[in-house]
């Protein structure tokens, strides 16, 4: 092989990696092959003020699930989970577009606003993660934090 048909070689070899490092997400987050359209939308971590006992603070926290596709689905049986503490649906029917908040204290219960009935904080002010399972308990979506988001994030 010449000198000229390996550097032409080597030039296509090395512009295709490029194509192909382009075509792959910096990071996975970016790369949410969203099962059915349904991802965590924003995680409240910090509730607003100091932290207290009381449950207008602990509700302070929370998270939502959003359904981004068109389509209603189903959350009975997803879970939502930070490692030691795990949210489980009941019934709840998603139309497409809609999004449900899921606070941290007491509460009753609607359609799009649930509650994971703590009396304490339950997430970290300073880093953690919440991941999204279906019912199957296949990982759907996840979403991390640290104090540099400011007590809240969009994922």
């Amino acid at each position: 092989m010449s000198r000229t048909s390996r550097t032409v070689t080597v030039t296509a070899l090395i512009a295709g990696a490029l194509l192909s490092a382009a075509a792959v997400p910096a990071t996975a987050h970016e790369d949410r092959h969203h099962h059915r359209g349904v991802e965590i939308g924003q995680i409240q971590f910090d509730a607003p003020g100091p932290d207290r006992f009381s449950n207008r603070s602990v509700n302070g926290e929370y998270f939502t699930v959003v359904n981004t596709s068109r389509r209603p689905v189903q959350l009975r049986d997803y879970t939502v989970s930070d490692g030691s503490r795990t949210y489980r649906f009941d019934r709840l029917r998603l139309r497409g577009g809609e999004e449900v908040v899921v606070r941290t204290g007491f509460g009753r219960d609607q359609r799009l606003l649930r509650f994971q009935d703590s009396d304490r904080h339950i997430y970290s002010n300073f880093r953690g993660g919440l991941v999204l399972r279906d019912r199957g308990g296949a990982s759907v979506d996840r979403c991390f934090w640290n104090w540099r988001d400011g007590g809240h994030t969009g994922c």
